[in-house]
C-alpha cells in the first residue's frame, strides 16, 4: 500500500544512504545510480544534494562517495566527531607531511572502529577506506588501541557479546587479543602487519581528552616497500606518540 504521506525525494536520498554498509563503505557515482535503480540526472541530482549538505563526501582521488560527517553526526553526536575531527585536522597533516605515510584519525562504537578523518599520502594506493567507514575493531591498529583503554568491565562486557570475526590468522583468539591490549596498556601504542590488507605496516596510539579519557586513536600505515619494521620503530613510532599527545593536549588532557 503506498504510503500518501511519502516524499519522494527525502527517500531517494535515504534509499542511496543505505546503499553503504560495512562491507560496501564507498561508491562510485555509476555504482549508485545502478544499485538505485535512479537514472544517470536523478542520481547526479541526489547525491550532489546529499554531498552539499555534508550527508557524502567524495574522495578526491577515487571521486568515489563514502558516507560524510553529518552521518556521524546522526549515529555518534555523543562523540563529537566533528569538533574532534576539527581540533585534529592540522596535527594529522602536519604528520602526514613530516612522515611522507598516510595518517588516519578514528573513534569507537560498539565494537567497531569508525574513520573521522584520513590524510593520505600519495603514493600509498589504499583508497577504500575514508571519512565514514567502518571496519571490526579487533583488527586494526587504532580499534587494539582504542578496546586496550576502555573500562575493565565494559570491555568485558561488550567481549562477551561479539564474535571475533577471522579478519587475519588468529583475530578470533580471545586470549591473544586480550594479551595484546594489556602489552598496549603497558607501553601506550601498538604497531604491527595485523591489518586487513596483508603487506603494510601500521603504529597506532591512543588520543587522551580532558576528562583522561581515550576518546579517538591516531595511526601511521603505509607500505612495507617504505615502511621497514626498523623505520616503524625507530622514527614513525615517537612522531605517532608526539602527535596523539598535541592533540590530547588540544583538547584539555594534562600531560
Amino acid at each position: 500500500m503506498a504510503n500518501t504521506y511519502e516524499i519522494t525525494a527525502l527517500k531517494k536520498g535515504l534509499d542511496v544512504l543505505s546503499l553503504f554498509s560495512i562491507n560496501q563503505t564507498q561508491l562510485t557515482l555509476k555504482d549508485i545510480q545502478e544499485l538505485s535503480g535512479l537514472n544517470k540526472s536523478t542520481a547526479f541530482r541526489v547525491v550532489s544534494t546529499l554531498e552539499h549538505e555534508g550527508y557524502l563526501q567524495r574522495d578526491p582521488v577515487s571521486k568515489a562517495y563514502s558516507p560524510g560527517l553529518k552521518v556521524l553526526q546522526l549515529g555518534f553526536s555523543s562523540i563529537h566527531s566533528i569538533e574532534l575531527r576539527k581540533i585534529a585536522r592540522p596535527f594529522l597533516e602536519q604528520l602526514s607531511k613530516n612522515t611522507q605515510e598516510t595518517v588516519s584519525l578514528c573513534v569507537l562504537h560498539d565494537m567497531n572502529v569508525i574513520y573521522v578523518d584520513r590524510v593520505r599520502y600519495q603514493y600509498f594506493e589504499d583508497h577504500s577506506l575514508g571519512i565514514g567507514s567502518v571496519l571490526p575493531a579487533h583488527c586494526t591498529s587504532m580499534g587494539h588501541v582504542m578496546l586496550a583503554y576502555l573500562p575493565e568491565q565494559e570491555l568485558e562486557r561488550k567481549l562477551s557479546n561479539y564474535t571475533l570475526v577471522k579478519c587475519y590468522p588468529d583475530a578470533d583468539n580471545l586470549d591473544s587479543l586480550q594479551e595484546t591490549l594489556q602489552a598496549i596498556r603497558e607501553i601506550g601504542y601498538t604497531y604491527w602487519l595485523k591489518e586487513l590488507d596483508m603487506g603494510i605496516r601500521a603504529v597506532a596510539a591512543p588520543i587522551w581528552d580532558s576528562h583522561a579519557e581515550v576518546v579517538a586513536a591516531i595511526n601511521i600505515v603505509g607500505s612495507v616497500r617504505t615502511i621497514t619494521q626498523e623505520r616503524l620503530e625507530t622514527e614513525l613510532t615517537p612522531l605517532a606518540l608526539d602527535c596523539s599527545k598535541a592533540i590530547s593536549r588540544a583538547l584539555g588532557f594534562a600531560i
